[in-house]
């Protein structure tokens, strides 16, 4: 074997031990940028490893296997609490999104082989469609595999409201693509420092795409002070007591736990009640029988609301005996006048949890019968509340539909004024489900300028305001989220938007199709110039 074939074997391991080493960088970043992690600074450096290593053009079947790994890896920790549910469905899902990962890095590595020699102007295209890419690779998220758009890149700057606001207009995929440009122009900086001779002002640290990085975040900041809330505008709607019965799900549906179980329920709803509140919140399936459909349950909270006087918006099941059909949503019980006859039901069900998908309905079938699932709401059935001799018109959201951006929206289209999510992360342990998955309500609030008020069986309770900061959490003695008990909070509203929709709220996921155009662009940019680029033994920048 000659000495060149040695020294191209020896590069070649190099090469492997550098990408594993630039994975596990940007998995650790990516993953201390989401929340439970209060890192959000982590997400504009998070995948300049990767890209820096993708510069020295490794094969694409190495470049597969590192993307992949690292993807499925780093949304294995994101998604650890998932376990507590189903440690084979973490598996499979870590595995699918760690494949969009790979997909993103693949068409960054054939991306970034044609800036050599481009020009600025071109290399900003080439950027904006990589970025573009992400945003589509996102939100293709919300309806791969019957939907799952968890933790967007957007979530790590759920408590940095400086950055979120831009999602008024573009959603919160505005955030990610202002997040990967960011992370393509440093490592672009870094390069062109470390490679290229000539150390001039222009070309070094201070390089026009680092510029352009730096650009992009001084826009997120002239929006959000143009945008900052006069405290004038500011407008006290109710007072909600919020009830966190802790209730453990393995026992919910336990006979032996049903009686016990309500009395808890109901001892904490006394509790809540004894405080100055306008309206009483109750999470996702509270009682451990159906509030529709069960007489004897409902009699029994009709008194209950009696007692206290004061509505109860609770989370509950309803039951249609004769038909069998189940649905999850959202019910109003008023004193006097008991359980309304209009609910909301849950629109996005969980797959394998409240219903079979209809492929593996058929094998299901032959082991166990079917029956008794859950049926999806068909229309974001608004909540009129009259509370402090005001209407309110209240969008309700279930477990984990926050999550979706397009449920929130037609929600306000139709009038909401607030947004209420009724959940039950306590399947998850006390780990980073429940904080993060409130995340998500902070992006909702963002999007569609309205106040979000969330009440959970054993936490993330509390409230976000329609700028995304948020105003209160109920914790108790040791600060914690996860407790069994109660509180108070103050949800108050912008008037300037109390009757108007933002610009996403109307236009919806208009930056999605932008993106796409980019994706284009850049990609018809790059086969045009591509030749060229690699046949320059050097590069111009």
């Amino acid at each position: 074997m000659g000495d060149s074939e040695i020294n191209k074997q020896a590069s070649t391991r190099m090469l492997k031990l550098g990408g594993c080493l630039a994975a596990l960088c940007s998995l650790v970043l990516w993953v201390m940028s989401i929340p439970p992690f209060e890192f959000a600074e982590a997400a504009y450096i998070a995948f300049v490893p990767l890209l820096l290593w993708l510069k020295f053009r490794p094969c694409w079947r190495w470049s597969f296997i590192v993307s992949w790994m690292a993807g499925a890896i780093a949304w294995f920790a994101i998604l650890v609490w998932l376990r507590h549910v189903t440690w084979g469905g973490t598996f499979v899902i870590a595995g699918v999104f760690g494949c969009f990962f790979a997909v993103w890095v693949l068409g960054a590595r054939w991306l970034l082989l044609n800036t050599l020699g481009a020009s600025f102007i071109l290399r900003l295209i080439y950027w904006a469609g990589l970025a573009g890419l992400w945003v589509l690779l996102e939100w293709s998220r919300t309806w791969f595999l019957y939907g799952f758009p968890w933790a967007p890149l957007s979530l790590s700057q759920w408590e940095r409201p400086v950055v979120l606001q831009i999602a008024a207009w573009s959603g919160a995929y505005g955030v990610s693509f202002l997040l990967i440009l960011f992370n393509v122009c440093v490592a672009h900086t870094l390069w062109v420092r470390f490679t290229v001779r000539e150390r001039k002002l222009w070309s070094g640290w201070f390089s026009p795409d680092l510029y352009a990085g730096l650009s992009a975040l001084f826009f997120c900041m002239v929006v959000f002070f143009k945008t900052l809330p006069d405290q004038a505008h500011m407008k006290p709607l109710f007072r909600a007591g919020v009830v966190q019965p802790y209730i453990i799900p393995d026992l919910k549906w336990d006979v032996a736990y049903e009686t016990e179980n309500m009395k808890r329920l109901i001892r904490q709803t006394n509790f809540v009640g004894a405080m100055d509140g306008d309206v009483i919140l109750w999470p996702e399936a509270a009682t451990p029988w159906p509030i529709n459909g069960d007489t004897q349950i409902q009699n029994r909270i009709e008194e209950l609301a009696d007692k206290l006087e004061r509505p109860i918006l609770m989370g509950n099941l309803a039951y249609d005996g004769i038909d069998k059909i189940w649905q999850n949503g959202v019910f109003i019980v008023e004193p006097k006048k008991g359980l309304r006859e209009r609910y909301y039901a849950k629109r996005e069900l969980v797959p394998f949890g409240e219903y079979v998908p209809a492929p593996f309905a058929k094998i299901v079938e032959k082991f166990v019968p079917l029956g008794g699932e859950f049926i999806a709401g068909t229309a974001p059935e608004i909540l009129s509340m009259q509370l402090n001799n005001q209407e309110i018109q209240i969008g309700a959201l279930v477990c984990y539909e926050d999550v979706f951006p397009a449920l929130a929206r037609s929600s306000v289209q139709a009038g909401a004024q607030v947004l209420f999510v009724a959940t039950n992360n306590a399947w998850y342990g006390e780990e980073g489900g429940a904080p993060q998955h409130a995340a998500h309500s902070v992006l909702r609030a963002v999007e569609n300028r309205r106040p979000v008020m969330r009440c959970g069986n054993g936490g993330w309770s509390g409230w976000i305001d329609a700028y995304g900061t948020i105003r209160e959490v109920l914790r108790d003695d040791r600060g914690s989220i996860y407790f069994c008990g109660g509180g108070t909070y103050m949800v108050a509203h912008d008037i300037n938007w109390m009757q108007r929709q933002s610009f996403y709220t109307r236009h919806g996921d208009w930056f999605v199709a932008l993106c796409g155009g980019l994706v284009i662009i850049a990609g018809l940019l790059a086969r045009t110039f591509g030749a060229k680029a690699k046949k320059q033994t050097r590069s111009r920048y």
